[in-house]
């Protein structure tokens, strides 16, 4: 009976102890938190830029060590998972992609056709989190990572992390991951916005409105030299063009759900010339999209409600008193979201010939089989689509530091 007992013991004990046969100490990983792909010279292969964290830098206080945050390595290879073993030729520690948080890749791949062939590993490595964030950069892959230079944040996964969180408060950079430039190259039906970013100053734009760049047409003086704002516009796996910050939040408010719960937005002032009204746009409710799809191309119906709060009127013109004056400045903001929005629908159908604004997802739902909506060919029909957009303003505040002295806040 003793003996039984035993024998129970140690296969218990066997196989409680069997989970750590593969487990690794924090020094003996290499934590990718970056990778970056580049053309390589050589036939069939491609340059593969990994920026490896080292925890030890990171987590030393008050500058206690000289060691640098991150290690930064290029190599050939034929794809960014079989260069992972070339590491060990200069890295003492295995190579691991659980922490990564972008994938960056140089403008020449994305607008060549070797695109999707170059990305197609990710999805076989399990390690591989589709949610990573997707970056064209306007550079070489290796410079744009290399030039890179937080200066608040000494971890450089900490300073994509939170940049990842700023861009989402903006709307001036689309949510870009790994994951969603997947599911547009299966469905085929639109366009996929990646994030756009450069280290580089390219034709910097004077005299713009906060959303009226793409990167690297920010004029600016220190601080970190990477830009990122806009869009790169890729197209069934290839890059075919790019959007401004204000083409980018325009492509977001069209959407058939919310994508940025708020954005501040500059327009001019309708009453003074050269002066401008600041306002913080709250997207509280969802775009209203309904399409007819009963004849050969369809019919889209657009109804964008959007609430404004009132933060800057530089003319110091009294909006809130004068019923009128805020009925032309209501109007005045419904027909500038009509003219710019028209404008780059119409660049949509007639330059790119897809639409970034996911409304086949509603399109969708009007055929009963997945070979109706197939043969009906979204992406062919849309831009020869008939639109018709209706933008619904509330001005909920004027800001009380315009308001009078002892005066109540007149409301619509």
């Amino acid at each position: 009976m003793v003996k039984r007992w035993l024998l129970l013991i140690i296969l218990v004990s066997t196989i409680m102890i069997a989970g750590c046969w593969d487990r690794n100490d924090l020094e003996e990983l290499a934590y990718i938190i970056a990778i970056g792909i580049d053309k390589s010279e050589s036939h069939g292969m491609m340059k593969i830029t990994y920026q490896i964290a080292n925890p030890e830098a990171s987590g030393m206080a008050n500058g206690a060590t000289a060691e640098e945050a991150s290690d930064i390595i290029t190599v050939d290879a034929p794809d960014f998972i079989s260069a992972r073993d070339l590491l060990v030729s200069f890295v003492s520690r295995e190579a691991n992609f659980t922490h990564m948080k972008v994938l960056v890749v140089s403008e020449e791949i994305a607008r060549g056709e070797e695109l999707v062939d170059y990305i197609k590993p990710a999805v076989r490595d399990r390690e591989f989190d589709r949610k990573i964030t997707f970056i064209v950069c306007r550079e070489k892959a290796a410079d744009y990572i290399r030039s890179n230079d937080p200066t608040l944040e000494t971890r450089p996964h900490k300073f994509f992390e939170l940049m990842t969180d700023r861009w989402e408060e903006t709307g001036l950079i689309p949510d870009s991951t790994l994951n969603e430039y997947l599911h547009r190259l299966e469905e085929d039906a639109g366009l996929f916005l990646a994030t756009y970013s450069t280290a580089e100053k390219v034709d910097p734009k004077k005299n713009g409105m906060e959303d009226e760049y793409t990167a690297g047409q920010v004029e600016k003086e220190g601080g970190n030299p990477v830009q990122t704002i806009g869009s790169a516009v890729i197209k069934e796996g290839k890059m075919i063009g790019t959007l401004t910050g204000e083409e980018t939040r325009i492509a977001i408010v069209l959407r058939p759900y919310i994508e940025v719960g708020t954005m501040v937005v500059t327009y001019e002032d309708p009453l003074a010339k050269g002066k401008h009204i600041t306002a913080r746009v709250y997207n509280e409710e969802r775009t209203k999209v309904s399409i007819n799809t009963n004849q050969e191309y369809p019919v889209v119906n657009v109804e964008v409600p959007i609430v404004l709060e009132i933060l800057t009127i530089t003319s110091h013109i009294d909006y809130i008193q004068d019923l009128e004056k805020q009925d032309l400045l209501k109007r005045h903001i419904e027909g500038k979201y009509l003219e710019v929005a028209g404008k780059f629908i119409k660049k949509t159908q007639q330059q790119f010939k897809a639409d970034p604004f996911r409304w086949s997802l509603i399109a969708r739902k009007n055929f009963l089989t997945l070979q109706e909506y197939w043969d009906y060919d979204w992406m062919n029909t849309y831009p020869n689509a008939e639109i018709n957009l209706d933008v619904n303003v509330e001005i909920r505040e004027y800001g009380k530091q315009l308001r009078p002295p002892n005066i109540e806040l007149i409301k619509d």
